[in-house]
């Protein structure tokens, strides 16, 4: 059994830098409204999904306070995390054999729109990406209907977003493509 689906994803990165910032949890979780399969094997996705944008304590690391000492102090570049994590952990549903819900796996495959994998480019200039890294969550049961002896399960990813290379703020795109499989 294989089913797949394709998802367009669009992530805004936000480059601001203010001298006060408050401190945001590093993992953000985002919850769909998914319509439910109503066939066994049928897996249900949104069409188009939008990650909010990062935020500046996300990118930025709690305030410290410290002396400058010298003048190579004073132009130290300023600190950033380079790593963003989102979770989705809803992205898909699928209804399945109850039989069948201990075998089922997901993977991910993530394209930029500029054709690059692992990552999403920029809405801006196509050859700018930034490098994500997908890792599949857990697969859930949602709910069993014994009268027609299928479950509901659900399941999604967590996206890590690598800064480090990236050079130009703005939006970025990229399509994720969902496979369920079983063992």
């Amino acid at each position: 059994m294989v089913s797949n689906q394709t998802i367009h994803f669009q992530s805004c990165l936000s480059m601001l830098l203010a001298l006060l910032a408050w401190p945001q949890p590093q993992v953000v979780a985002q919850s769909l409204n998914l319509p439910e399969p109503t066939q066994i094997y049928q897996i249900s996705t949104p069409q188009q999904l939008t990650i909010p944008p990062q935020q500046l304590g996300e990118i930025l690391p709690a305030p410290v306070s410290q002396a400058v000492t010298n003048q190579q102090d004073l132009l130290a570049p300023p600190q950033f995390h380079t790593l963003i994590t989102r979770e989705l952990p809803e992205l898909w549903q699928m209804r399945v054999p109850i039989d069948k819900v201990g075998s089922l796996y997901a993977t991910y495959e993530l394209r930029a729109e500029n054709g690059q994998n692992n990552g999403f480019s920029s809405n801006y200039r196509s050859e700018q990406t930034m490098r994500v890294v997908v890792e599949p969550l857990p697969i859930i049961e949602i709910y069993r209907d014994e009268n027609t002896n299928t479950a509901l399960v659900q399941g999604g990813a967590r996206l890590q977003f690598d800064l480090a290379n990236v050079g130009i703020a703005g939006g970025y795109r990229g399509v994720i493509t969902v496979t369920v499989n079983q063992h």
